[in-house]
This record gives structure tokens, C-alpha cells and sequence, in this order.
């Protein structure tokens, strides 16, 4: 960037939530429901069921859940904190760890809609926190989130966009002879996952010296022994949530980072903290 010259860079953030990248029937079975269209919905069930070799009864009940307030039914696993946060931590800031989850309901716009505003929410949350670039300086684009496309895309019916066999559908086939078939037919981006995890292993001897005295653990936020875990579950090519352990590392980074630059007093800082927890404790 620095040889060419270049100021802008495009990002693909939001495109698999816009797109239908992500190969979820929720939404579409949601509307189904909501709009007591039984019969599509019953059709519907069996072929994601078949698609997704799960019953069709566990689809209906990921679809029904929705509609229950979280305290009743509680949040799919993939929005529950990490195991590696601390009890109190988590019970303190249960509401943002959990992405502020919230009841769809059966009558206003159509559930497909109202996920599509939750998950532009999330999106701009993203965004706000993401530090600004530097060295070379440059300005971040976000094609997928263009208000025209958004209107477009959040208006059209959900079926166009993800399909039992074919993620991004409308994408990929608007953009057939346009786009090598290659990319086209891809089925994952398994790339994405693996990269980090290849990234921590191949630098397991400074991961692992991060978790003897972890600022992150000794403030209360993290458990320093389920960090060690979860990072040989990612060196033996095991399955964890990669963007918060990635997330969780830049925190205890950017903390030592502080630290050694002698913008924060640490210890003044933990024992405030302490004072804190002992004051709402009564």
C-alpha cells in the first residue's frame, strides 16, 4: 500500500450477513411461521432437515425459540461467553457478551427484517470499537453495507438469498459468467478459520508464555487456566470460538502494552476494582 500509494481499501465486512453467506433457514422458517404459511413451512422443514441431517423437529424448535424472551429458552451456544471469562465478569456484562439478544416478535415486520436490523446493529457495534489504521494511513470501505444494497437486499424474500444446497444464491448467480465457476462453486471459507489457528501454533512458545501472568486474569476478566486450554485445543486442530480467543489475546496485549508505556497504574487500577466488586457485595 505504502509503494502504490493507495488510501482506500475495500472490506468485505458484512458480506455474509448481507449476502446469505451465513447457511441458516432460521429466518426464512421464521416468516413462515409468523405468516401461518403451515404448509410452505412443513415443506420447508423437510428439506433444510435433510440438507442440515438434523430433524425437522429440532429446525422447528430453532425456528420457534425466537419468539420466547432469552431468559426463558436462553441463547444458542453460539452466542453464550466464553468459558474462559471469569463468573463475575460475565455476570456483570452478561447483556454485551451475549450480543444483547432479543425477542423476535409475531407481529410488526417480518422476522427475516427484524434479524436483518439486529445484525446491522452488531455490525455497527463492530465497527465503532475497530481502531483507526496507521502506518501506512488509509480509508476503510464497506461495499456490503451501502444503504441502497441494504434496502434492496433486506426487501427482497429471504429464499432468494440462501437456499438448502447454495449459499449467497442471488450473488453467485448474478455473477455467473462474470466470476471464474472456481469461486463460484466454493462451498466454505474454511481458509479464514484455519489461518489463526495455523498462526497460533506456529507460534505456540509466545501464546503460551502469555498465559503464566496474564494483566487480563488478574483484573478479574479472564481464567488464565482455561485460556492454556482452549489454546492446546487450538493446537491439536480442535474446534473453540477463534475470534473471541483472538479477541481475548489482543485485550491482554494492548493491557501490557499500557502498562509498559505508563499510560495506566495497573495495580492502582485492580485494586480500585477490587474496592468496587466489595462496595456492590454490600
Amino acid at each position: 500500500m505504502a509503494l502504490q500509494g493507495n488510501r482506500v481499501v475495500l472490506s468485505g465486512i458484512g458480506g455474509d450477513e448481507v449476502m446469505g453467506g451465513v447457511p441458516t433457514p432460521a429466518p426464512e422458517l421464521e416468516n413462515l411461521l409468523a405468516r401461518a404459511h403451515f404448509g410452505a413451512l412443513a415443506h420447508q422443514l423437510k428439506v433444510w432437515a435433510l440438507e442440515k441431517r438434523k430433524p425437522w423437529f429440532h429446525l422447528f424448535w430453532e425456528t420457534a425459540r425466537g419468539f420466547f424472551p432469552p431468559v426463558l429458552v436462553g441463547v444458542p451456544k453460539y452466542m453464550r461467553p466464553a468459558p474462559w471469562l471469569q463468573s463475575r465478569f460475565v455476570k456483570r456484562h452478561r447483556a454485551a457478551l451475549t450480543g444483547y439478544p432479543s425477542r423476535t416478535t409475531l407481529f410488526g415486520p417480518l422476522p427475516s427484517f427484524q434479524g436483518n436490523v439486529s445484525t446491522l446493529d452488531a455490525l455497527r457495534r463492530q465497527l465503532a470499537r475497530t481502531a483507526l489504521p496507521f502506518e501506512p494511513p488509509f480509508e476503510k470501505r464497506y461495499p456490503y453495507l451501502d444503504r441502497d444494497l441494504l434496502e434492496f437486499m433486506f426487501a427482497i424474500p429471504r429464499e432468494q438469498l440462501v437456499r438448502p444446497t447454495q449459499r449467497r444464491s442471488l450473488m453467485r448467480r448474478a455473477l455467473v459468467g462474470i466470476v471464474p465457476n472456481e469461486i463460484l462453486d466454493r462451498k466454505t471459507k474454511g481458509f479464514v478459520v484455519r489461518s489463526p489457528m495455523v498462526a497460533i501454533s506456529s507460534d505456540w512458545a509466545h501464546f503460551a508464555e502469555m498465559t503464566q501472568n496474564m494483566l487480563s486474569g488478574s483484573l478479574g476478566i479472564v481464567e488464565p487456566k482455561g485460556i492454556s486450554e482452549a489454546l492446546h485445543k487450538v493446537r491439536r486442530g480442535e474446534q473453540v470460538p477463534i475470534n473471541t480467543l483472538r479477541r481475548t489475546l489482543f485485550l491482554e496485549s494492548w493491557l501490557k502494552d499500557l502498562r509498559e508505556l505508563g499510560i495506566i497504574d495497573l495495580d492502582t487500577t485492580f485494586k480500585a476494582d477490587l474496592r468496587w466488586q466489595a462496595s456492590i457485595q454490600g
